[in-house]
């Protein structure tokens, strides 16, 4: 475990000290950021500690929460950089592959809507759409659609390459965010409309090839030489060269202030930072003895913080505040492909459908049946419901085409969000003349949709992400994250009188027995006449099958074989075992 570790826990414990002056800050609050992989980013309240920033977020996939933690607001703003505050567009249409403005009318440069120049300067030189589509080709319609949203999605590299070589700011201007989101839209655009227009399978390959061509160093070197002028690329070498000096006495500089937060820890700690019990600390003890890492331990450990200050139980959730899951039992998980390019995504309470027609996601509740040789899973939708059938290939198979009654997006409401300082307005030369910033609401109206809703597979894992902001962020996420594996997976808390206790997540299910706990991934399998569930528990796994009460029930024993957290010894958290034997028997749930 690594030294860090022991810091941030050192800092958790003075969680309350978070409670402390409001700091404006460049991200929105309460307002979605929207990522790659359906990713959504929503940063709830930024406050100072120590003169730093810290933001709590919480992170949500397909409108699923994954999970809510604090980080820094200069490390948070840069990982939602190349995220857009503004809904995707659904059925956006692209124009015909390859298809170009004639020559003329192209404009080479980005035209502010305003018509006054964009600040920063540099901003004036970056290449318009039009000019990319124009001087970006390849050797057919796909290779030229391919090409052309890679250059879409690494142009925006350019903008950070100047932003972060600037040391007295860590966040975008409004122009540089409104340059960044024209060549979001534009590559966004183009994709969505090949994938409108061509098979899953093509779609994939499709995703691959421009995936690939962002890391071609050389389409990087022919979008340098075609949209950029001889002066502009000297001043973005110039930009390049500050951001890695930057960088390099910003880590060193982090370096220096963890060394100083250890020797603080030493002296007043005694040498160890567990030797706390308050509810932040005692979680993320818990965390660490489950295996969890650095992250994950932190932000469960603010939470439960924050929750004890504000007088509710530590291990509090949110669906203990009314949102979130709130069933118990058997749960479906994950996305299932069409193949008419109609896709849905499951989460414990509903089920999204995404791809009908001109319908925003819809998300559709659900119960799951169990039956003899068959499980169905019935849909709650308008004007009619329908059903799933999971067969032996784990497919769902569906009714066939059916109306669905959703919404879909007939506008926009633009919001100007202004700027205040100590509660006065700000203008003019107070913030430079940016002194807010539009925020564009989506306006819905209701439509219905016939869509086939067919058979669906397990959807394959999607291409890692490639854009070097947005991957950094995804990998943070991803390490929390634990999304599980498609199909059918289990949720809630099962006790037992004799102290077993099971509580499920997506990826895995903690078991405690008296003092020991553990974390172990488990299987969820479609028997003939029941559902089963196996926790693997090394060496000793064990089996409960789900009754038609939704209690779990078993036989024999479950020998658990866990650690307990001691303390720190130089930079490593030192751990003592802790095993302990249970009767299974029933379990209901709580």
């Amino acid at each position: 475990m690594k030294t860090k570790l022991s810091i941030l826990l050192v800092g958790l414990m003075a969680s309350a000290s978070l409670i402390s002056a409001q700091q404006r800050t460049s991200l929105e609050l309460n307002k979605p950021y929207y990522c790659s992989n359906g990713l959504t980013v929503t940063v709830m309240k930024c406050v100072l500690q120590n003169g730093k920033e810290f933001c709590e977020f919480k992170v949500e996939q397909n409108g699923k929460l994954a999970f809510q933690a604090a980080q820094s607001g200069e490390q948070l703003a840069a990982g939602v950089k190349s995220c857009s505050t503004t809904p995707p567009k659904e059925g956006a249409k692209a124009g015909a592959p390859g298809a170009t403005a004639p020559v003329q009318a192209v404009a080479k440069t980005v035209q502010p809507v305003n018509g006054k120049p964009f600040s920063p300067s540099y901003l004036n030189e970056m290449p318009s759409v039009d000019f990319v589509k124009s001087e970006i080709q390849g050797k057919d319609a796909t290779d030229t659609l391919a090409r052309q949203v890679a250059v879409f999605n690494e142009l925006p590299t350019v903008i950070t390459s100047f932003q972060l070589a600037d040391r007295k700011r860590y966040d975008a201007t409004p122009d540089e965010q409104k340059v960044t989101g024209l060549y979001q839209l534009a590559g966004y655009e183009l994709e969505q409309g090949y994938k409108k227009t061509h098979t899953a399978a093509e779609a994939q390959a499709f995703t691959q090839l421009h995936g690939r061509y962002e890391l071609d160093s050389a389409l990087n070197r022919e979008m340098h030489v075609k949209l950029f002028s001889s002066a502009f690329l000297l001043e973005l070498g110039g930009a390049d060269k500050a951001r890695n000096q930057w960088y390099q006495a910003h880590i060193e500089q982090e370096k220096r202030e963890s060394e100083q937060a250890k020797a603080q820890a030493a002296g007043t700690q005694g040498g160890s930072p567990f030797i706390r019990n308050d509810a932040g600390t005692l979680a993320v003890r818990r965390c660490v003895e489950l295996g969890g890492n650095e992250l994950e331990c932190v932000g469960r450990g603010f939470w439960s913080g924050l929750m004890d200050m504000a007088g509710l139980p530590a291990d509090t959730t949110l669906s203990g505040m009314g949102s979130g899951p709130s069933r118990s039992g058997v749960v479906m998980n994950g996305q299932y492909n069409g193949s008419s390019g109609l896709w849905i995504n499951f989460g414990k309470e509903s089920v999204t459908v995404t791809g009908c027609g001109k319908l925003v996601p819809e998300s559709l509740s659900y119960t799951l049946t169990k039956k003899p040789n068959q499980l169905l899973i019935n849909v709650k939708n308008e004007p009619s419901a329908f059903v799933f059938s999971m067969e032996s290939d784990k497919k769902l198979v569906g009714p066939g085409p059916i109306d669905i009654k959703g919404q879909t997006i007939v506008g926009y409401n633009n919001v100007w969000m202004q700027e205040y300082r100590n509660g006065v307005p700000q203008a003019g030369g107070t913030c430079a003349g940016n002194c807010g910033y539009w925020v564009h609401d989506p306006i819905y109206a209701p439509k219905t949709e016939r869509c086939a809703i067919g058979a669906f597979a397990q959807a394959t894992p999607e291409a890692p992400d490639k854009s070097a902001l947005i991957n950094s962020l995804t990998s943070a996420i991803t390490t929390v994250m634990h999304t599980g594996p498609t199909g059918l997976r289990m949720t809630g808390r099962y006790t037992n009188p004799g102290g077993l206790v099971l509580e499920f997540a997506d990826d895995a299910v903690t078991v405690d027995c008296g003092a020991a706990h553990v974390k172990q991934a488990y299987t969820v399998e479609n028997g003939a006449t029941e559902i089963r569930v196996t926790a693997k528990n090394g060496s000793a796994p064990f089996t409960v099958a789900v009754q038609a009460n939704g209690a779990l029930s078993g036989s024999g024993n479950a020998d658990i074989a866990g650690r307990v957290v001691t303390g720190v010894s130089g930079n490593a958290v030192t751990y003592a075992a802790r095993n302990a034997r249970c009767a299974i028997g029933t379990l209901t749930s709580k």
